[in-house]
């Protein structure tokens, strides 16, 4: 059996995978198969509960904790060991890079247009959720 992938799926990917399906879902769908393996940290999990409060998502609470506890619990939590300032015009985006180096990821799945700019990072490859199918 060959080595997992290992990806840190950025919080806007789950929001779309519980807000809108499509390819999103089917990455989680992946990660919850052990086909893939997820990776965060507890700076993402923050993120992820703040965002997924937005009222503009009209989440209603028992969705918001359930997502959280899903990703929580069908991810390795990561200890950063590296503080990274690469994205400026984003600095929350640094988050992202963090875990996936201190993960050693082979892939951040994410929608975000500054880390999609980056295409790679430390040879960590910078993939749309479409764009992560098309290379499996």
């Amino acid at each position: 059996m060959g080595k997992k992938t290992k990806v840190v799926v950025d919080t806007n990917v789950i929001v779309s995978a519980f807000g809108w399906h499509g390819k999103p879902e089917e990455i989680l769908r992946l990660i919850n198969k052990g086909e893939i393996e997820n990776y965060t940290s507890i700076d993402l999990l923050h993120e992820l509960r703040r965002v997924i409060a937005y009222p503009k998502f009209n989440f209603p609470e028992t969705l918001q904790a359930e997502i959280v506890e899903t990703i929580f619990s069908m991810s390795a939590i990561v200890d950063v060991t590296e503080k990274i300032h690469i994205i400026t015009e984003d600095s929350s985006d640094n988050k992202i890079l963090e875990c996936a180096v201190s993960a050693a990821a082979d892939y951040i799945i994410t929608g975000d247009k500054h880390l999609i700019g980056l295409k790679n990072f430390r040879g960590i490859e910078v993939l749309s959720p479409e764009d992560f199918f098309n290379k499996l």
